[in-house]
């Protein structure tokens, strides 16, 4: 007999799982996102951001149910466990510094969760390939589809990473809701509503396009908000700093969770500082903004080395958004609708969305320091 439970998600309500996500999410590999922030250190900013990504991963579950019926998925099982692992190889506090773990493993989060969903190395006592395979399911498939480069599923791969995925659909909801800020929340079902798919791709209708707008506006606000905050900013950096002066060894960071990694960064003779400043919120201050230019950027840098290794040792310099978040592959802007009887990119139907793609494109750079030699690095920069 099928068994199945009901987990209430603040977001979403009450959440039917069946046995094979029940078994799933049992797993010790999936059991670690419990510990793992969604956002990482925004928590510093916005106080209510605790959530984490094994509710987030419910989360897209549950919409991955919803998109089954409003688009008569026959596939439904493989799009359900698809959405429930897509984050599962996340590592330690999420995107703050996964860049400088992609650098060290080699790894980013989504290789990670196609070789824990595969049971590959360094992830070989993963319990998720014998799980899938219990149920018929391929391991191989969901990893493909989870990458988005499926052939045999390729709708499924667009839902799950697409201009119009239920990742974001869920993501951008839940991190509205735990920061308190109004930016994220869209309506979900009035997207499924004016989306249609066929055998390769989805697109929406011509009377679709303002839900579209507010969709993209409501990503644009997010990152300008929330996921690019300075002060969150400053903290990940100064966790990045912590990482790269330490000498204890980590393990392999997506394996750990975010109090193993802090624990570990706090006992270290090195980054245990910096370490316990970002806990007490003790966080480096703004010294200087100025936009962007890579003249202005090396101008910058050299005047920081200039001043010591004491003062530049306590010294940041961040670019916000950062220069690989470019292109509308990035903000995912690239929706396609039918008009006419034919697909047309949005951007030729909608002039918001054309004027969107420069959004992300206005930088400027942020230099932050201790407050110990923040005076230092104000009169270094002060003719900038």
């Amino acid at each position: 007999m099928e068994k199945f439970k009901v987990i209430q998600d603040p977001l979403n309500g009450p959440v039917k799982v069946d046995n094979l996500a029940l078994d799933l999410m049992d797993s010790p590999y999936f059991q670690r996102l419990r510990y793992v922030r969604q956002l990482g250190l925004c928590y510093l900013v916005f106080p209510g951001a605790n959530h984490t990504r094994f509710e987030h991963s419910l989360g897209t579950y549950h919409l991955a149910s919803e998109a089954s019926e409003a688009f008569g998925i026959k596939d439904k099982a493989l799009l359900q466990v698809s959405a429930l692992l897509h984050d599962i190889g996340h590592p330690a506090m999420s995107h703050s510094v996964e860049s400088y773990f992609e650098k060290l493993t080699g790894m980013d989060h989504l290789e990670a969760s196609r070789r824990i969903i595969q049971g590959k190395e360094p992830f070989g006592d993963s319990e998720i390939p014998a799980i899938l395979e219990k149920f018929s399911i391929s391991p191989q498939e969901v990893a493909s589809i989870i990458s988005g480069k499926s052939s045999e599923y390729p709708v499924l791969s667009k839902l799950i990473s697409g201009p119009t995925d239920i990742d974001e659909m869920d993501y951008l909801r839940r991190d509205a809701l735990f920061t308190g800020v109004a930016m994220g929340h869209i309506d979900h079902r009035r997207i499924f509503n004016i989306s249609t798919l066929d055998d390769t791709s989805i697109y929406i209708e011509e009377k679709g396009v303002p839900a579209a707008e507010s969709l993209l506006i409501g990503r644009i606000l997010m990152y300008n908000s929330v996921y690019f905050h300075k002060t969150a900013r400053i903290a990940q950096l100064m966790l990045e700093k912590a990482l790269e002066i330490s000498e204890v060894d980590i393990g392999n960071p997506f394996r750990i969770t975010d109090h193993d990694l802090m624990d570990k960064l706090l006992k270290d003779k090195n980054a245990g500082y910096i370490s316990r400043s970002i806990l007490e919120r003790r966080l480096y201050k703004p010294v200087l903004k100025t936009a962007y230019s890579a003249e202005k950027l090396s101008s910058i840098r050299k005047k920081i080395g200039e001043i010591g290794s004491v003062a530049s040792g306590k010294t940041i310099i961040d670019i916000i958004p950062p220069l690989d978040f470019t292109g509308e592959g990035r903000i995912k802007s690239s929706i396609q609708v039918l008009s006419g009887g034919k697909k047309v990119d949005i951007s030729e139907l909608s002039p918001l969305v054309a004027a969107l793609y420069g959004t992300m494109e206005q930088r400027h750079i942020l230099v932050s320091s201790d407050m110990s030699v923040q005076g230092s690095v104000e009169e270094a920069l002060g003719n900038i």
